[in-house]
């Protein structure tokens, strides 16, 4: 069975019941909002997260190509609640803020969006006493002429140039 939405984003999007997510307990900031479908970018290194209740949506990207040393523990308590039973299934993506110009935009990698893709179950993990910035630039310094694969960047540094940006 096909069903279809409105995306401000996309238009017309018709999805079926199988490529939808839920997210329990919704995403921080919007906890009544539920299932989503996951979109694709073409020739981008974006994945859009869409709200299938409304035009709601979240520019996603993968951490550990952008961010060679990022790394993290799943807790057992999410391990259980997304019924995580083969690490295989487990995908891991960031939350982007796409900014513009484009070179001034961040991701949060203090909150993985962690999703199980054997049940579709999802949840946004906020990392407890995190060295991750919920601002971390994607591209490189002053030229950002490429990514930012920095493993030195801190995130003092991160809020330092943030209220620099201010």
């Amino acid at each position: 069975m096909s069903f279809k939405m409105t995306s401000s984003l996309f238009g017309e999007v018709e999805y079926k019941e199988n490529e939808v997510y839920r997210f329990e307990q919704g995403l921080p900031g919007f906890m009544d909002k539920r299932d989503f479908i996951f979109l694709t970018i073409e020739d981008s290194p974006f994945t859009v997260l869409h709200s299938i209740e409304e035009d709601l949506y979240f520019f996603l990207m993968d951490p550990f190509t952008l961010f060679s040393d990022y790394e993290f523990t799943i807790p057992d308590h999410v391990i259980e609640q997304l019924q995580i039973e083969n690490r295989d299934a487990v995908i891991c993506h960031s939350i982007a803020v796409l900014r513009d110009p484009l070179t001034d935009s961040t991701v949060n990698l203090a909150a993985p969006v962690i999703v199980n893709t054997t049940n579709r179950k999802g949840l946004q993990l906020v990392l407890e006493n995190s060295k991750y910035s919920v601002r971390q630039p994607i591209f490189l310094g002053e030229e950002k002429s490429g990514y930012n694969t920095n493993e030195n960047v801190t995130a003092e540094q991160d809020e330092a140039a943030a209220n620099e940006q201010r």
